[in-house]
């Protein structure tokens, strides 16, 4: 008998499912979507699909409930499982979904039901250490983060990038890791809260690239890791090398058994690229392949070869060199923006091979977020997510760590302060040098402090859209050798902004609110669009198009399982939908 644990996990993936279909008009042409009487209905020639159907969200946002029924003629059958609703999807609605798709659908669903299992376990695990340390088991989640941090017990960051269980809220390969398998998976996934080993390399100085903005080549073994200097010396003198000769690169264990091991056996048998016995302790962060280095004040950003998502996770060369430039080059509207920052990426490294090879022995070592303000760090993500320690969803743990009930009200100050911290520094961005960070709840960490202080740190530089005659213009020595972070205009930077700001952090958290009593999605929107509006500058370059753009009648939003079915990973699929900021009146822009 299946579990209550798989069985949600199944519904999930197949409301994400239906959502994307709806969502991205994947269906025929001549397929009939009706929503009536709290109902869904799919129908395709004899053969329809129904469910329950709770709201209608921003962005098509399906809240649905209960079983998917499927009808033909006098024919019912409640879908049991997401492998019969692909099966009736491909023989009944002309759903293009291959076998590799399949995979991809049912990894997702199995990965959902791995988390919530660990989850489950994690929650019975901290009521028993609450009541261990004589602590309330109704503690707040926030008091018990600063509790454990007090104590030098957790890293409340580090801990909240565990939390993130849902992944992108309706995407149904949220959590497809192919081709790993279910003990992988637990291994190596930031939920699982495993210390994951990364493997030690050396590579030979004319077979590596190297960017340093400062200005250290050597700065994974000087700065990095220096106490490992005399063991990796002492490892390579027998092997008659000179450790002068090499740099040091991280390697996650999964990338080194499964593809370094096979790709790069020619440069190992030839001492190019040497294995060492030693490894580095690392936890994963939320992204999986981005590792927090134990005890060490960096994050390092690997490849691995597995398909999470649309994409493969590998890191190409011009990521490990403009990466690093930008996050330097970028620094200066700190002063301007002091809760706004930017993390520094001091370091890239990639063996100089063809591409397709260089793209899997790569890194970035990056700076962890840190803040001076006396509050709680965590990424954006968690946010609306649950946590096992009072049981709720993470902001609203933070509004009651506040004091405050949650109220529509204390919903609307907390999402003012928390707009207008962060979209006045990412808008000043896009006017001063034309570039938008990809600054969506993934890559975004915030600093929660008790009064309503937010401060806010965006890391990974690889997803930015850029206007090249504008940053030249801010930057006059800047030099983007990733063609893929070029948009084709200043529109296509905006829609960046949109996507990754208005559509993720904030579509996120106003999903969430808009579930109280009481609370309108359209009042909280009309916060989020009054904090843009006041963070353009009319004297500031960009201020008409960015009028029109975010607040025109609608936003442009990725089409991402679209794009897997065609296989477009950089190539955007995208459909248009109404928008939220949109302004009736548009004479006040110009």
């Amino acid at each position: 008998m299946r579990s209550a644990i798989w069985k949600q996990a199944d519904q999930n993936e197949q409301y994400r499912i239906m959502n994307s279909l709806v969502k991205e008009r994947i269906f025929p042409e001549s397929t009939i979507i009706t929503e009536k009487d709290d109902e869904l209905d799919i129908q395709y020639h004899a053969h329809v699909l129904k469910v329950d159907l709770k709201s209608v969200a921003t962005f098509k946002r399906y809240q649905l409930s209960g079983a998917i029924c499927y009808l033909k003629g006098a024919q019912t059958q409640f879908i049991e499982s997401t492998e019969q609703l692909i099966d009736i999807l491909t023989q009944h609605f002309d759903i293009p979904i291959d076998e590799r798709l399949n995979q991809e659908l049912i990894s997702s669903r199995d990965g959902f039901a791995s988390v919530y299992r660990v989850m489950k376990s994690r929650a019975s695990t901290v009521k028993a250490s609450l009541k261990y340390a004589r602590l309330p088991i109704a503690i707040n989640f926030f008091s018990w983060l600063q509790h454990m941090a007090d104590a030098s017990q957790l890293d409340p960051l580090l801990y909240s990038e565990s939390l993130a269980v849902e992944g992108h809220p309706t995407h149904p390969l949220s959590k497809t890791k192919l081709p790993l398998t279910e003990e992988e998976v637990a291994a190596y996934s930031p939920e699982f809260e495993k210390t994951i080993p990364l493997k030690l390399m050396l590579i030979h100085k004319d077979y590596a690239g190297v960017t340093s903005p400062v200005e250290d080549s050597q700065m994974i073994l000087n700065q990095v890791i220096p106490d490992y200097r005399y063991k990796l010396r002492a490892f390579i003198e027998p092997l008659e090398r000179s450790l002068d000769d090499y740099y040091v690169i991280f390697v996650h264990p999964w990338q080194y058994e499964h593809v370094i091991l096979h790709d790069y056996i020619k440069w190992i048998d030839r001492q190019i690229l040497l294995p060492t016995p030693f490894t580095i302790d690392s936890k994963a962060t939320l992204s999986f392949r981005t590792m927090d280095l134990v005890g060490r004040p960096y994050h390092i950003k690997l490849p691995v070869n597995i398909q999470m998502t649309s994409a493969v996770r590998t890191v190409g060369p011009v990521t490990t060199v403009d990466g690093p430039r930008l996050s330097y080059q970028l620094q200066g509207l700190f002063q301007r923006f002091p809760h706004m920052q930017i993390a520094k990426e001091p370091y890239g490294i990639y063996a100089r091979t063809e591409d397709d090879r260089a793209r899997q022995l790569a890194c970035i070592v990056r700076e962890k977020p840190t803040f001076t303000q006396n509050g709680i760090s965590v990424v954006a993500a968690s946010l609306v997510n649950r946590n096992p320690v009072d049981q709720q969803i993470i902001v609203d743990s933070y509004l009651e760590w506040l004091r405050e009930d949650i109220s529509p009200q204390t919903i609307q100050r907390f999402l003012t302060e928390y707009a207008r911290q962060l979209v006045k520094p990412l808008i000043a961005y896009i006017q001063h040098y034309g570039i938008a960070l990809e600054a969506h709840m993934q890559n975004t960490v915030v600093n929660l402090g008790p009064h309503y202080e937010m401060t806010f740190v965006i890391r990974d530089l690889g997803g930015a859209r850029l206007d090249i005659d504008a940053i030249q213009q801010a930057l006059h020595n800047v030099e983007i050798t990733n063609t893929s972070l070029i948009a084709q205009d200043m529109e296509a930077v905006i829609q960046k902004f949109q996507h990754s700001v208005i559509q993720n952090q904030f579509g996120e958290l106003i999903y969430h609110f808009a579930q109280y009593e009481g609370v309108e999605e359209a009042e909280l929107y009309r916060i989020v669009a009054e904090q843009v509006r006041e963070a353009i500058d009319d004297e500031a370059p960009h201020a008409q198009i960015l009028k029109d753009v975010l607040f025109g009648p609608t936003i442009t939003v990725k089409a991402l399982m679209r794009m897997r079915m065609k296989q477009q990973v950089k190539q955007y699929e995208t459909i248009t939908l109404p928008n939220p900021l949109r302004e009736e009146d548009s004479s006040w822009r110009s």
